[in-house]
């Protein structure tokens, strides 16, 4: 494995930074949509691009590290909202459709690629394709009915539930956000992988969505051990386990580690600096 690390080159590692920076950027959009959405309810005071885009990377960056994301991220968004004088309605809103992202995202993704390429992912390698592209097709179509529902209406009403729909502008907002954070988070580890013959782009896309879902699936944090043997089952016919595990490693630091302690820091001087501003109004 330390072999397979030192063997990834200088060049790849910048190509993953640069991707890494990229990531980080759509990370910080990720509550624009909810922005829009709240704002249809509830008056708050205006929030600057830099309170939204600290707010989304904090509770996406440090969420997936934490655990149980969906009760994490909703926290860390409560906290900062609630500081910045927007209305509870309001950070319903904003949790709720940020929350649903990455999910319509991944279902949208995983729906296509297994519509257009059933074998891409090599976990259902045996799997007919019928089936794959069938299930493919739910995938797909649950989206697509999302984004319908969404235009042209305010509410659906499920099992007696009624539900605010963000319309179909947003919607596809949400779908753009999350499949460009999903396609390029993909494309820093296909950076740091090796070059072998018949481990494409798409192999590796779909091998991320099953690894990720499956990781975020189990509640643990940073999906650990899951997201691992998912990714190092998938890369079985491709690589010796050493020379994938190396590169899985240096994703984890790069993906994962990196951008949460980066957040960590950020959410911590921020509490510092909003304690410090209550003690001087204090005074």
């Amino acid at each position: 494995m330390l072999a397979a690390l030192q063997a990834i080159s200088r060049h790849d590692i910048s190509h993953a930074l640069l991707l890494l920076g990229l990531s980080a950027c759509i990370m910080c959009a990720y509550d624009l949509p909810g922005i829009t959405f709240a704002r249809r309810i509830a008056k708050f005071p205006r929030l600057g691009l830099h309170r939204i885009g600290l707010a989304s990377f904090c509770a996406y960056a440090l969420s997936h590290v934490l655990g149980a994301p969906a009760l994490s991220a909703a926290a860390i968004r409560l906290r900062l909202y609630a500081q910045w004088g927007v209305p509870p309605a309001g950070i319903a809103r904003i949790i709720a459709l940020s929350g649903s992202t990455f999910a319509i995202g991944l279902a949208a993704m995983l729906g296509l690629l297994l519509l257009f390429a059933p074998h891409a992912v090599p976990v259902f390698g045996h799997a007919a394709p019928v089936t794959l592209r069938f299930a493919g097709a739910l995938l797909a179509g649950i989206v697509a009915a999302y984004v319908l529902a969404a235009r042209g209406r305010e509410s659906v009403t499920l099992w007696g539930r009624t539900i605010a729909l963000p319309g179909a502008r947003l919607a596809l907002a949400q779908i753009i956000l999350a499949s460009a954070d999903m396609a390029t988070s993909a494309a820093i580890l296909y950076a740091l992988l090796p070059v072998t013959p018949g481990l494409s782009y798409p192999h590796v896309l779909s091998l991320y969505l099953a690894a990720f879902a499956s990781g975020a699936l189990s509640g643990l944090p940073a999906g650990v051990g899951v997201f691992d043997s998912v990714v190092l089952l998938g890369l079985s016919a491709y690589l010796p386990p050493a020379s994938a595990l190396g590169a899985i490693l240096l994703f984890r630091v790069m993906y994962f580690l990196a951008p949460a302690c980066l957040a960590g820091i950020c959410y911590a001087g921020h509490e510092l600096w909003m304690q410090t501003r209550a003690n001087g109004d204090a005074r």
